[in-house]
């Protein structure tokens, strides 16, 4: 069978499944030989913040010579990308043969498992199989019931910043919400937290329930190409203002694995640093073009503080999924950008691009409504005036889109 054919086997397999919870995946790892057991975790989980922290994390391991796996969701470009070993995806030949591989142990052990599931065991079973020193391993959606939390044990567990997404599965307070984030905290474990100021003292009593320690990142100071935390320097290849807490706590975790067993010194964390990459993340196309896959509240209003810091106009392309607080989101920066072009993707869950005009009418007077989303980047490659920025934003689908389109040879004017 194929990379087509497997990837089409991947996504044929249900979102979810009953019964809820990862009894099925315990044993579907058990007759793959329990790989979990035999690799090291870092394991982050957080609303907003998990995946750059991820790579960050990543790329200073990587640095200081460690053989390190990452596994995120979703992707941006191509499925691949969700399971990397040192910064390079997994092979489509590889990866292929690991899904044939997972599904034929799945259906004979009779552990039907979800999607996101199925392609955890793939993952450990790759990294375990690669000798992994480390693995830095993202949530999925919410940390006490997901998948990834199959683990029984890591070196350090990550909460990243928190905020309202996913409530039709995790609660609709921010509270409920940070409960099963917390879930990932494990029992005399070792916690790094975002400062998470207004549900503290839930991260506080949980970490206090499992006799864990509990590190709470401090304030950075924002310098050219960088950041000082702790009185010392370190340069950041990420751009936007929101990654700078980002890599203050990249940094504490890094502190903590160094604390438990794994050396990591200030030059490799410096490189890493310096040297990290991560798609859609307040990500220069061009010189005035910025994808960025921010779609719930808290990712706009991080994304609108990072668009004010450029001091300059922006002409903003937005799509945006049903199932989000498009109407909210809208709303808090529409009247912070000169245009918006309002668009959608062929997805049944995509909000019409009209609705998302509607959203904002009353608050932004120049709105453009173009339902084709490569159609609505041609729009604004040409109205965008000189000095003025393009952002694309709402949807990591659509960032996936823009990133395709933007990395083509097409001139501005065209």
């Amino acid at each position: 069978m194929n990379y087509n054919d497997a990837l089409k086997f991947v996504h044929s397999i249900p979102k979810f499944r009953r019964p809820f919870g990862n009894a099925n995946l315990r044993r579907l790892l058990e007759c793959l030989g329990v790989p979990q057991e035999r690799l090291k975790f870092i394991h982050i989980a957080g609303t907003n913040g998990k995946g750059s922290t991820a790579a960050m994390v990543a790329a200073a391991l990587k640095a200081q010579g460690y053989k390190t796996g990452l596994f995120t969701s979703p992707y941006i470009e191509v499925f691949n990308e969700r399971i990397q070993i040192n910064n390079v995806n997994i092979s489509d030949e590889t990866l292929s043969e690991y899904i044939w591989f997972v599904k034929d142990t799945m259906e004979k052990s009779d552990a039907p498992v979800s999607e996101f599931a199925f392609i955890t065991a793939v993952a450990l079973t790759y990294f375990e199989n690669a000798k992994c020193d480390l693995v830095v391993l993202e949530t999925g959606m919410g940390g006490r019931y997901d998948a990834t939390n199959v683990i029984d044990e890591s070196v350090v567990s990550v909460i990243t910043s928190i905020g309202l997404d996913h409530t039709q599965y995790l609660g609709n307070t921010i509270e409920a919400i940070t409960r099963e984030k917390c879930g990932i905290i494990k029992e005399y474990g070792t916690v790094i937290s975002y400062p998470n100021t207004n549900v503290m003292p839930i991260i506080e009593a949980e970490c206090m329930k499992n006799h864990a320690s509990l590190t709470v990142a401090a304030s950075v100071e924002p310098v050219d190409g960088g950041l000082v935390y702790k009185e010392r320097y370190y340069p950041l290849a990420l751009r936007g203002e929101y990654q700078l807490m980002n890599a203050a706590v990249a940094l504490e975790t890094l502190s903590a694995v160094s604390k438990n067993g794994f050396e990591v010194s200030l030059d490799a964390v410096r490189k890493g640093f310096m040297e990290v990459k991560w798609p859609a993340r307040f990500e220069f196309m061009r010189d005035n073009v910025i994808i960025d896959g921010g779609h719930n509240l808290d990712g706009i209003r991080a994304l609108k503080k990072s668009l004010r810091s450029l001091y300059k106009n922006v002409v903003l392309v937005m799509a945006m999924m049903e199932d989000k607080a498009y109407e909210e989101c809208i709303r808090e920066i529409a009247p912070n950008i000169r245009k918006l072009i309002a668009t959608e993707l062929d997805m049944q869950r995509s909000v019409k691009a009209e609705k998302l005009a509607e959203a904002a009418r009353g608050i932004n007077a120049d709105i453009v409504v173009e339902n084709n989303a490569e159609r609505a980047f041609v729009r604004a490659l040409k109205e965008a005036k000189d000095e003025e920025i393009i952002c694309v934003c709402g949807s990591l689908y659509l960032a996936g889109e823009a990133k395709k389109f933007f990395s083509k040879n097409i001139l501005q004017n065209e």
